[in-house]
């Protein structure tokens, strides 16, 4: 008898509208090394969940496949005087409950990114004094000062729109377990771990009247990086992510230079991380070419001035620290540590391919110029609420890879070391009245871009000068595909299912 309920039960599931929804296209199985931790897109910008993200809910703007700005919920903007731009609804949109998409939602949407301490991304959304709705299809940004990137700023992450309703304190409770939003693929259900099912919104206004190519997407993820190989080679997945580089040739990969860096996140706010010679001697003591090398087979680059080479800003003059370990013991001395110092590494495990590795072969290096690393790996989760709660321990280092959001040194620089931004607490240069804060300030309010170049130009120096986070390198995004998909990786590693494709 409980079989037979089990198989009634199944035949009632397939019935239902997930059933409908596949049978309009191909199911599509992703697979990626760590879970979502949350399906609020205003309390990550970790890669692996804003993937879920772009999948589900639609922005005003939105990067094309070719990082162009288009248009998304907004059909048209235009600058109205030096403080306010004005977007145009795209009209007869709904969300997948249904429910109209007006200016209301977006309000409310924006509103609670301008907040301290409601989301995690509200660095990015600093510049905005108010959010306007003249009428149901008419959304005015007025900002504090002038702010050429406002129509940039709406397609980054945490511009993710959904229902008013869920931007209150409980509301957001509900949003992060059951996701509403108007993107190209609905929420059917979400087993921690285990699983992650969507299926096609066919009224979605991006389909242009087409069938969609997958009707139904199964995220799955698998920690184990030659589990997911193995999973791809056995056509049990479609796609992974984080593809080992020294297993390249084992499965048919695609490429692309990532708007990606790899960095320690360090909390510098108490001795020996507080003195900056103590930092620059954490860079003369790695060698990143030999990291890129062994453990990502050539697969990126080092950087240095917080930027990688895709964003407005990159200041190519600045060259990445040679490895020289008798200086970075020498800069230890000076600094009042003859006898080297200790510090802690942590990681989520899945952060990017070989983490645990890389911390380890860092721990290494540092040890032949005094400095003693301890490595502690995390679950996703813990590592997302270290992140989110800016709780780092004193002299510990937190791997992250920041994505440029903006494709311009506000995106990812200011992003992360604005005084309520990821580090801004760890680093006194973030604060107002230092040179760093100063000119990150002036130049998200400049309507000049020789001007905002040159600020920039300037900033970067300090950030090569001062070393307030650890720069190891920039990244390739490398994915697995099979055949029997079409997939063009974007730079920005976001995984937009309705850009794919059948393979042929």
């Amino acid at each position: 008898m409980r079989t037979v309920r089990f198989v009634l039960a199944a035949m009632l599931v397939l019935a239902g509208p997930a059933a409908v929804a596949a049978q309009s296209g191909a199911t599509l199985t992703i697979s990626q090394p760590a879970d979502a931790t949350t399906m609020d897109p205003g309390r990550s910008t970790q890669v692996l969940t804003v993937n879920y993200f772009v999948n589900l809910y639609d922005t005003l703007t939105r990067w094309d496949a070719g990082l162009k700005l288009v248009p998304g919920l907004a059909t048209a903007w235009k600058s109205v005087n030096d403080t306010t731009w004005e977007f145009t609804l795209r009209s007869g949109v709904t969300f997948h409950d249904g429910t109209p998409l007006t200016a209301a939602d977006v309000k409310a949407t924006l509103e609670r990114n301008m907040i301290p301490g409601k989301t995690v991304v509200q660095a990015g959304f600093a510049t905005i004094e108010a959010v306007l709705t003249p009428n149901p299809t008419t959304i005015r940004i007025v900002t504090r000062k002038p702010d050429p990137l406002v129509p940039v700023r709406m397609a980054q992450m945490g511009s993710q729109i959904y229902p008013a309703r869920f931007a209150t304190d409980e509301g957001v409770k509900e949003l992060a377990r059951r996701p509403v939003g108007s993107g190209a693929y609905r929420f059917v259900e979400w087993i921690k771990d285990d699983r992650l099912v969507m299926e096609a919104n066919t009224a979605w206004w991006g389909w242009g009247g087409k069938t969609p190519a997958f009707g139904r997407i199964v995220w799955k993820p698998i920690p184990d990086d030659f589990a997911r190989l193995s999973a791809l080679q056995r056509n049990e997945v479609d796609v992974i992510t984080n593809v080992p580089p020294d297993q390249m040739k084992v499965v048919r990969t695609v490429t692309v230079p990532a708007t990606r860096t790899v960095v320690l996140q360090s909390n510098n706010t108490q001795p020996p991380m507080s003195d900056k010679r103590v930092r620059q001697a954490l860079h003369y003591a790695m060698d990143i070419d030999s990291i890129v090398k062994n453990l990502y087979a050539g697969q990126g680059k080092p950087f240095t001035g917080g930027l990688a080479t895709t964003d407005f800003g990159y200041n190519p003059a600045l060259k990445p620290y040679p490895h020289d370990p008798e200086r970075a013991r020498k800069l230890l001395a000076e600094a009042g540590y003859p006898n080297g110092i200790d510090v802690t590494l942590y990681a989520g495990s899945g952060t990017m391919v070989n983490d645990k590795q890389l911390l380890e072969a860092l721990a290494d290096m540092w040890s032949r110029a005094g400095i003693r690393a301890r490595v502690e790996m995390m679950e996703m989760a813990q590592r997302q609420k270290m992140l989110n709660e800016r709780a780092t321990p004193p002299n510990g280092m937190l791997l992250v890879n920041p994505q440029s959001t903006l494709l311009d040194a506000d995106g990812v620089l200011w992003r992360i070391l604005h005084p309520n931004g990821f580090a801004g607490k760890f680093w006194a240069g973030s604060q107002p009245g230092h040179r760093f804060h100063d000119l990150m300030e002036q130049a998200r309010f400049s309507l000049d871009p020789k001007k905002r170049k040159e600020l920039y130009a300037e900033a970067t120096r300090i950030v090569h000068d001062e070393k307030p986070w650890v720069e190891l390198f920039q990244e390739v995004v490398i994915y697995g595909v099979s055949p029997r998909v079409a997939l063009k990786p974007r730079a920005d590693y976001r995984l937009i299912v309705s850009e794919m494709a059948p393979g042929r």
